[in-house]
């Protein structure tokens, strides 16, 4: 018999043989194929319909759909991973680029202010001499007690000026290097301890337990004592501004070792952690409240680099801090041109601070003695403060000059320029036209209205405006009254005399209650608020006799200093008075219910001891607790 075969899909024709029984096919594309057989016979007959055989060939894993979709994918990510890696790197090159540009022209900028600071402070002085010299000339000559008194206020300010502008260029001259350093050998001790001393009356005013522990008497050490005494006027300088009455102060000198270290230990406010890396920056500021230029602790630094040595600094917030100071005491630690013969130790001029130590004692006075004098002065005749805000020049003179008659005036052009005026004084009443250029009469009602610290102040609006419209969004906004133009001198001062009338009446109607009723007091929603939460917060420590006007304005989140402005706007009462008026207020209700004896109301009320409370209660009162109960009774 004769076979004939095709596979159909990969051959073109028929292939025929004799004695083969076999077919092999090899390496055949993925597919499907059809292989057909035929036979014929001895006679050469074939038979018409061949027989079939279909044949699947699977294709190789990596050429299946789902691989080949697999390698686009990965090629497409490979792709955008190269792309996106250059381009962020070129993106952060250029950004690199760009703040390195903006540091340097930053640095440029700082050293340009810092010289023109330094220029300017330079100038300063010689005005600043010729102010303090006529001042002390007056004070010396003048006898009335009331002008004798502005006149410290001039020389004082002038003083703490003149120190701010010596630091200045204390700083600067360290900067560039114009400190020579000329160490020698020195009795250490007497050399710190005059300027400890200095300072012991100012401790004993305020009331500071403050020590000296030395353990280098009599021994001489490498040092240049001029700078020392300056990093040490610094370090006691700070230490007395930051440490209130009650705490302490110490100073420690010892050797360690090779070298020699000066420490200045206080138990004041202490620094937080996240300031404790700047505190050493030029110009930087741990608080806000303390008056102080932010270079004193910059230019330590500065003289304990230059003495090869190192400064650190421990401190808690509210426990204190330690400002450690170690300096080399061996020739080996500094350079032939640093060390002091005995040649040019006489014939060189040194160049050291231009400040008197009486400038560091001047820097030291804090808010607190600020507050008392405008306490004391609140107890005299009391005459209020009109910030005027008006753009035109005539009407804001008039208005001043009338006003002047009976009140502190102070001016603004805008709304813009009266917020910056508020930051800096105090406003009692504040009186101000709609149109004016850069902020307007409402927005700057606005502003204050929804200030915590500035909405108890009344505002008056005087606009051309008289539009029932116009006047309806005037007091929408919170203003207190509104005054259309052109106006009457009469009516402006009537209302202004009106607005403090009943404000003082309030006030007043309030001291002689012992209720705190934060809804009747206060005339804005945020103030009776406020008082809602002081209240609260006084409630709740009112068994603790640890309890401070710090302790308060820290729970109630306000400084010390605004606390008190804003309770003695609102309720006539410093801070002290406000937390006594309420522990009374509990004491008198306790000794009503005759529950408990006048020991365990002292002890629930915060009060140390029962006789201090009884002390303070007759004061308040005019009578004991004991007489109080009896008179209650009948």
């Amino acid at each position: 018999n004769t076979f004939a075969y095709m596979l159909q899909g990969y051959d073109k024709e028929w292939y025929y043989t004799d004695n083969q029984r076999t077919v092999s096919y090899s390496n055949l594309p993925a597919g499907t194929y059809r292989f057909l057989v035929k036979a014929a016979n001895s006679d050469g007959k074939w038979n018409e319909k061949p027989t079939e055989l279909e044949i699947t060939v699977l294709p190789v894993w990596y050429k299946t759909w789902w691989a080949v979709l697999m390698f686009i994918a990965a090629f497409i990510a490979v792709t955008i991973f190269i792309f996106r890696y250059f381009w962020m790197r070129k993106s952060m090159q250029a950004e690199l680029q760009m703040e390195r540009v903006d540091k340097e022209r930053q640095k440029e900028v700082n050293e340009m202010k810092l010289r023109f600071f330094i220029n300017i402070s330079h100038e300063l002085r010689t005005p600043l001499t010729l102010i303090l010299a006529p001042v002390q000339e007056m004070m010396d000559k003048v006898s009335d007690r009331w002008l004798h008194k502005q006149l410290e206020h001039v020389q004082k300010n002038t003083n703490r000026l003149l120190h701010l502008v010596n630091q200045l260029m204390d700083y600067r001259r360290a900067e560039l290097g114009v400190f020579n350093l000329k160490v020698r050998r020195n009795p250490i001790h007497k050399v710190i301890e005059k300027d400890f001393l200095f300072y012991d009356r100012l401790a004993q005013r305020k009331r500071i337990a403050y020590n000296l522990s030395s353990e280098v008497e009599g021994k001489e050490i490498l040092c240049d004592p001029n700078y020392l005494e300056l990093i040490v006027n610094n370090l006691l300088s700070n230490a007395f501004k930051y440490t209130d009455e009650g705490k302490s102060i110490t100073v420690v000198l010892r050797e360690t070792g090779k070298e020699l270290l000066l420490q200045v230990r206080d138990t004041g406010n202490g620094i937080p952690i996240d300031k404790q890396a700047k505190i050493f920056e030029r110009f930087y500021q741990a608080d806000n409240e303390h008056m102080g230029s932010g270079i004193g602790l910059s230019l330590v630094q500065r003289l304990v680099d230059l003495h090869h040595g190192r400064i650190e600094l421990e401190s808690r917030e509210g426990e204190g801090s330690a400002f450690s100071i170690y300096l080399p005491t061996e020739e080996t630690a500094y350079r032939p041109e640093e060390i002091a013969t005995r040649t040019n130790a006489i014939g060189e001029q040194q160049v050291y601070t231009t400040n008197n130590q009486d400038m560091y004692i001047v820097d030291t006075e804090d808010e607190k003695e600020v507050i008392k004098e405008e306490t004391a002065e609140s107890n005299g005749t009391r005459k209020e403060k009109i910030l005027i805000v008006e753009d035109n020049l005539d009407i804001r003179r008039y208005l001043s000059d009338e006003l002047g008659k009976s009140y502190h005036i102070s001016e603004a052009g805008n709304g813009e320029e009266a917020l910056a005026l508020m930051k800096e004084q105090e406003a009692d009443l504040i009186l101000t036209d709609v149109m004016m250029p850069v902020m307007d009469g409402l927005q700057l009602c606005k502003q204050i209205k929804q200030n915590l610290r500035t909405c108890h102040i009344p505002i008056i609006i005087l606009s051309a405006k008289a539009d029932l419209k116009e006047q309806l969004e005037g007091l929408q906004v919170g203003a207190d009254d509104y005054i259309p133009k052109p106006f009457s001198m009469a009516v402006i001062t009537t209302k202004i005399r009106n607005l403090f009338r009943t404000r003082y009446r309030a006030i007043e109607h309030y001291s002689n209650s012992l209720e705190v009723e934060p809804e009747k007091v206060a005339l804005n929603v945020m103030d009776e608020e406020l008082l809602k939460k002081a209240v609260a917060i006084v409630e709740k420590h009112m068994d603790d006799v640890e309890f401070s006007t710090d302790d308060f304005a820290r729970e109630i989140c306000m400084s010390r200093s605004n606390l008190h402005l804003k309770l003695k706007a609102l309720t006539g009462d410093t801070t002290n008075d406000f937390i006594r008026k309420i522990r009374f207020n509990r004491a008198c209700k306790l000794l009503k219910e005759e529950r408990y004896t006048v020991a365990e109301i002292s002890a629930m009320v915060g009060f140390n001891t029962p006789a201090y409370f009884s002390t303070s209660f007759k004061k308040y009162f005019g009578c004991l607790p004991s007489e109080y109960i009896k008179t209650n009774k009948q």
